[in-house]
């Protein structure tokens, strides 16, 4: 006898489909893919059950119902975008059930979500700890940081939770030493793929066994952030979905969201830090120019100003990139750091910090030793910010299909020595103003390069305060000069030495 089909579910390349539930004499009502071949359903007397479809019996792996005492129809149901095991329920009676499929007898969390039946609900797809659910009355609800955490934390001593932890950074040290053995180009992918393994399950420690949830989620990001910089991207980007969500719940668990102010010492003398410049030596300023103007007068012959390339992009709209924006976004996030003025200094180290240390730090605070975010690939670690910035067409002309994209960060006077780069750069200025000079490749021999094989593309220079008893032929070279604004776009044709020394509190892309 054929049967009514009530839905059908996919799950690539399997598709299956639901009708009667010939057990229970009654319809199928809801089905999800837990895994490749499990498929989680539930039926109108409530009856919820776990299929294998590799089994040749006809008969659930596992059967349970959604309510003890009475037989309350399953309505809709859900499976966790990233922790496949755990699938949430919505019943006739408008209950939500979340269900950890490892141990679906008994139901992790029970909550009543409306006093009506409960349509449908569905998980945010990256962000898992969002969850809505629509209900016969015609109400949405949006449940936000939803637990389903199960009951094992209970049967987890203090004792094993340290213990693990120990191993578990014991295993990371032993990957970081691995890391760290030669050249990092040449370390195979598989340790830094393992590396952010690890630090997942660290993390996952934290949001799961920490007593202290604001410490769990702080130890869990920074867990996530160095898996992210010193590993390679697993799972669909889980550790950045993951970092990005506890982000979010940091912030809104602030007492105050601080409306931070510029700097007013700052404002107030940063006029003193603008050199004096020669009108004949200016960058020219070119207003969007077509492609076909920029491929055949610009392009690998002469550095320009573009202006109106960034006007459309929405980190330059006024409710974003601002202290506290970044803040929002970042704050708790852990991020490489450049402490020294500029790289060529003997005291010039490396650190790691979180954003809001960074910005307290050396941001709105003055400082002996400048900090500074630089050349760091920030929006591959935040794809939040990414989708702040927009790739200029001018990008896609060159012969190489990978774009690299840095960030630049840091407080007034921080400087980027004299160099070159292979390749062509658009430095895009979001935030403050920076100062550029540039030279021709033609002109290297009178910059002065460092003999050394890793800064042999670096002038031993002081650009602003030449020593010309010891560099006599730098005072005699030509070159062309720029204050780069918000808003403002530079392209530097490959191998043009550049200099650049921030104005001002600065936020770069390039």
């Amino acid at each position: 006898m054929k049967a009514p089909a009530t839905g059908v579910l996919c799950q690539s390349p399997e598709i299956a489909s639901i009708g009667e539930d010939d057990a229970d004499s009654c319809s199928l009502n809801a089905a999800v893919f837990t895994s490749q071949n499990e498929i989680f359903t539930g039926n109108s007397r409530g009856m919820i059950k776990l299929w294998d479809l590799r089994s040749v019996s006809e008969k659930p792996i596992l059967s349970t119902s959604l309510s003890e005492d009475l037989e309350v129809a399953v309505t809709s149901m859900d499976r966790h975008p990233f922790q496949g095991h755990i699938v949430a329920v919505g019943g006739y009676d408008g209950m939500l059930t979340v269900y950890d499929m490892r141990k679906a007898q008994t139901p992790v969390t029970v909550m009543e979500a409306s006093d009506n039946c409960l349509n449908d609900l569905r998980f945010h797809p990256e962000r898992a700890d969002h969850l809505f659910t629509a209900s016969e009355s015609g109400a949405v609800w949006h449940w936000m940081y939803l637990e389903v955490r199960n009951n094992s934390a209970v049967l987890f001593s203090d004792e094993d939770y340290s213990t693990l932890l120990l191993k578990v950074d014991s295993a990371l040290q032993y990957v970081w030493e691995t890391l760290h053995t030669g050249q990092w180009k040449d370390v195979d992918s598989e340790w830094r793929k393992l590396y952010s393994y690890v630090s997942l399950f660290k993390a996952l420690l934290y949001l799961e066994f920490d007593k202290d949830e604001i410490s769990g989620l702080v130890n869990a990001i920074a867990a996530c952030d160095m898996g992210l910089i010193m590993g390679e991207p697993i799972l669909d980007g889980l550790l950045n979905n993951i970092a990005d969500s506890v982000n979010e719940k940091l912030w809104k668990f602030s007492e105050t969201k601080r409306a931070i102010q510029e700097n007013q010492e700052e404002q107030e003398d940063s006029s003193e830090c603008y050199p004096q410049m020669n009108k004949e030596n200016f960058v020219e300023t070119v207003h969007i120019p077509s492609i076909e103007t920029f491929l055949l007068d610009i392009m690998d012959k002469k550095p320009v100003v573009i202006t109106g390339a960034m006007d459309f992009w929405p980190a330059m709209s006024e409710s974003r990139w601002s202290i506290d924006y970044l803040r929002k976004v970042a704050g708790y996030r852990t991020v490489p750091i450049e402490i020294g003025s500029k790289y060529t200094d003997d005291a010039w180290s490396q650190s790691l910090t979180t954003v809001n240390e960074f910005i307290d730090n050396y941001i709105l605070t003055s400082n002996a030793t400048a900090g500074y975010l630089a050349q760091y690939q920030l929006f591959q670690q935040i794809p939040q910010l990414k989708k702040d910035i927009l790739f200029p067409d001018y990008c896609y002309l060159g012969t190489c299909d990978d774009i690299q994209v840095n960030a630049w960060f840091g407080p007034r006077r921080t400087i980027s020595p004299l160099h070159y780069d292979p390749d062509h750069n658009f430095l895009s200025q979001v935030v403050g103003s920076k100062y550029f000079r540039l030279y021709s490749e033609e002109v290297t021999a009178s910059l002065y390069p460092h003999e050394q094989h890793l800064l042999f593309n670096t002038s031993q220079v002081d650009v602003e305060h030449p020593d010309l008893e010891k560099f006599p032929l730098f005072s005699s070279a030509p070159y062309l000069e720029t204050i780069l604004e918000p808003g403002s776009m530079l392209y530097i044709p490959p191998r043009m030495w550049h200099y650049v020394r921030s104005l001002s509190t600065s936020f770069s892309k390039a």
